[in-house]
């Protein structure tokens, strides 16, 4: 829409400034060449009149000079001569003001002395004045005309380009086998609507072959784990007077639940964020930051690290509590990581909960790409995580944020 608005401008303005600029030229043109077709057929009656008038003088120094109420011609010593023409040079002067009238003079210097010959040419110029207003209001007009005219034109034009971008845009993600090429058929924009077509038909095979891995990964894959968490609940039990094998157990338990949350993740984000949030499936933000604290301690490892959690003030997001848990889970782990020494606290502020760590904080150059997939900080890394939780924070509108401090690194999420 904004692209055929843009063309349409376009187009009308070009077309309005050519038809301007043309009729500009062709008046001014037709101005020129008026003035000087009555200056020359002017200056040719004048110099007709002065040669008459030059030689009646000289074969009678008294003879009378023409007098009319156009034309006038006088002796430089005509006692009625205008004191406007003395400094006059011989040669033409087209105009000449005397009083409020105005004149075309012609100078010819004659052996009895100077002739001159006047023509009174002040309402031929209120006329032509008129005139020219008039044939230039004509013109305006006539710009207004074609300026219309080309909206018009444009707009029918460029018409078949606003329905196919509405045909476009009322093409919901769910709808499938929709075409629109056959709306189009005889015009121009039938080969980009067929264009369009096959586009929408590879999209909809895509759509259908991901329906069809997410649907079976769904069973595949959550059957071998359902097997994994029933195995390790019974080596729990097993286990229980053996503290060593009991700690090994218990790493394999959450490993395969953290496997199992994960796999389901990835199955909702194929789907659209409105098909994942269910409005009674609510969970608490907070009381899974303590949780993943809790389970990832193991991580520290007998570092010089103390950890401080003050999330007492329940946070419910309307979220399934497995991704709101890849989300603090990665957070969190990437501060234990990344701190050697030093303290590590988590705080829940409204509806932010922000992760503080003394980890060293994150290079200027590397915060415009952390991210980016496959991009990591530590050597060895795959930087799949931070770039699965701003995609999971996208996907509900979530707020995600790190900042790096003097002292190490703040991350907040905003549910």
């Amino acid at each position: 829409m904004r692209l055929s608005r843009s063309i349409r401008n376009r187009f009308v303005v070009a077309t309005v400034a050519l038809v301007a600029v043309g009729i500009g030229a062709l008046l001014a043109l037709s101005f020129y060449l008026g003035n000087e077709t009555r200056s020359a057929l002017r200056d040719a009656t004048l110099a007709s009149e002065l040669e008459q008038a030059a030689e009646g003088l000289a074969v009678d120094p008294g003879a009378r000079l023409s007098q009319s109420r156009t034309l006038r011609i006088y002796r430089a010593q005509s006692p009625d001569l205008p004191r406007e023409y003395l400094h006059l040079g011989p040669g033409t002067h087209p105009r000449v003001t005397v009083g409020e009238r105005l004149y075309h003079v012609m100078v010819r210097d004659t052996e009895r002395g100077y002739l001159y010959a006047s023509f009174d040419v002040t309402e031929r110029e209120r006329l032509e004045a008129a005139d020219r207003w008039v044939i230039m209001g004509c013109g305006v007009v006539f710009v207004i005309v074609i300026a219309l005219s080309a909206v018009w034109l444009a707009r029918s034009m460029l018409s078949p380009i606003d329905e196919l971008a509405a045909r476009l845009e009322q093409i919901s993600p769910e709808d499938r086998a929709v075409r629109i090429g056959s709306g189009f058929g005889g015009t121009e924009l039938a080969p980009i609507a067929n264009s369009i077509d096959g586009f929408l038909a590879r999209l909809d095979g895509f759509v259908q072959r991901e329906q069809s891995f997410t649907e079976s990964a769904s069973h595949e894959l959550r059957s071998p784990l359902a097997v994994l968490q029933g195995a390790t609940e019974l080596l729990a039990e097993q286990a229980r007077e053996q503290p060593a094998l009991a700690r090994t157990v218990e790493r394999i338990r959450r490993a395969t639940r953290d496997m199992s949350e994960f796999t389901q993740a990835l199955l909702l984000l194929a789907r659209e964020p409105h098909s994942i949030t269910n409005p009674g499936e609510q969970c608490d933000a907070t009381e899974i930051a303590s949780r993943v604290i809790e389970e990832q301690l193991s991580l520290i490892a007998g570092k010089p690290v103390t950890v401080h959690c003050a999330c007492s003030e329940a946070v419910h997001v309307s979220a399934p509590a497995s991704l709101v848990k890849i989300v603090l889970s990665n957070l969190v782990r990437n501060a234990i990581l990344a701190t050697d020494a030093g303290s590590i606290s988590c705080h829940a502020r409204g509806r932010t909960i922000e992760l503080h760590d003394s980890g060293g904080g994150i290079p200027e150059d590397a915060m415009g790409k952390i991210f980016d997939r496959n991009f990591s900080l530590r050597p060895g890394g795959h930087g799949l995580g931070l770039h699965l939780t701003k995609r999971i924070c996208d996907h509900f509108g979530w707020s995600l944020g790190l900042e790096s401090t003097a002292t190490g690194t703040v991350a907040r999420v905003t549910f």
